[in-house]
């Protein structure tokens, strides 16, 4: 049985869908909880798209967050040699 997707509309409704998947996290693989987990999460990961999106950074800024991440610096023997 497919579940309609539920579109969130308001904040109140997004707080609401969050807490329900906070209850249904650990829901039984193919149980009907687990099938309504997913259907919230679709509507969340839309509500959030729209009213909270996550731009991409420059490639530049990119680059920098990910030399962050693996605790890199620009004089780093593991990076190539400019030529």
């Amino acid at each position: 049985m497919l579940m309609e997707t539920k579109r969130i509309a308001t904040e109140r409704e997004y707080n609401d869908a969050l807490t329900r998947i906070d209850q249904l996290f650990d829901a039984p693989s193919g149980s009907q909880e687990a099938l309504e987990l997913d259907e919230l999460a679709l509507a969340v990961n839309q509500y959030e798209e729209k009213h909270y999106p996550i731009e991409e950074p420059d490639p530049v800024e990119y680059i920098k967050i990910r030399m962050e991440e693996m605790s890199m610096k620009a004089a780093d023997p593991r990076l190539p040699s400019p030529q």
